[in-house]
């Protein structure tokens, strides 16, 4: 069951590689991301290894700073998160995992967005991928 997490203490058992501060906005220190994608980006860490987390949750006024989606685009939701990519070969690693689990894809040369973002959470134009 998706559930949005807010603080440390819904943090599962299960989430061993990651921790709370990861999903953390950069501006205020809010936390709010789906479980579901928490344990997609866990599946992730168990298959591929250590994963970096550039940018996960960014509260709207911080995401109208550093994206041109504005104060409500994807990582407003909670379902979105950007990963370093490391070389051109981890980049295919990483679309190759994800591809085919994912809503929203997005490529660039350092890092990857993925989201699970559909038309319940205002995002028509799923699936989707786009580069950089």
């Amino acid at each position: 069951m998706n559930e949005i997490i807010r603080e440390p203490g819904q943090w599962r058992d299960h989430w061993t590689n990651f921790s709370f501060n990861e999903f953390k906005c950069s501006c205020c220190n809010r936390v709010e991301i789906a479980s579901d994608l928490i344990d997609l980006l866990q599946q992730a860490r168990e298959v591929l290894g250590k994963l970096i987390i550039n940018s996960a949750y960014r509260c709207g006024s911080h995401n109208q700073a550093v994206s041109n989606t504005g104060e409500h685009g994807p990582h407003t939701t909670g379902f979105a998160v950007d990963i370093h990519v490391s070389n051109s070969q981890h980049r295919k690693q990483l679309i190759d995992f994800f591809s085919p689990k994912v809503s929203g894809l997005g490529i660039a040369k350092t890092f990857i967005h993925i989201d699970l973002l559909d038309k319940h959470n205002g995002f028509e134009i799923r699936p989707n991928a786009w580069l950089y």
